[in-house]
């Protein structure tokens, strides 16, 4: 074998061994991109509940009717707002929802909890719901469906 040739031969090498290491940079940057890009996400998705509780430290009279499962008389005075903050709620469910394969078992079981009680105590929430579960995505819908059966069930068997 000639000079030439190991040269070529060991050209060739660290040309591989360069595209080998570039191939693993590229996959370690791709997977730190993903995990930003899923970190911001979540951030995104907290900042709308940050949202709603600041609406909700400003509006202190309206947290009965989320938390204390108080239905709003027909004539009140603020059922526009009431029905605005469902609407952002749902919202923010629905970002839990679509956010839930990014984060553990543990927060997606927390945060799916969280609906669940919102749902239990909000008539608003469940309000805006029935009459507008089509504006959501199949997850929340088939999740918004197996809380109606469960508090179907829980009524049924309380009777």
């Amino acid at each position: 074998m000639q000079w030439t040739d190991k040269a070529e031969a060991l050209g060739a090498a660290i040309g591989g061994a360069a595209a080998v290491l570039g191939l693993v940079a590229l996959i370690v940057q791709l997977r730190h991109l993903a995990k930003g890009l899923r970190s911001a996400a979540r951030g995104a998705t907290y900042d709308i509940g940050v949202q709603i509780k600041l609406i909700l430290i400003e509006h202190p009279h309206l947290r009965p009717y989320f938390f204390d499962d108080m239905p709003v008389p027909p004539e009140h005075p603020e059922a526009g707002r009431i029905a605005s903050l469902a609407e952002l709620y749902c919202i923010y469910f629905q970002e839990l929802v679509g956010q839930s394969g990014n984060v553990s078992r543990k927060n997606r079981a927390a945060w799916e909890s969280l609906v669940k009680s919102m749902y239990d105590t909000s008539p608003p929430i469940r309000d805006q719901f029935g009459r507008r579960l089509t504006w959501y995505s199949a997850e929340l819908r088939d999740l918004v469906e197996r809380l109606r059966q469960d508090a179907h069930r829980q009524g049924a068997g309380g009777s």
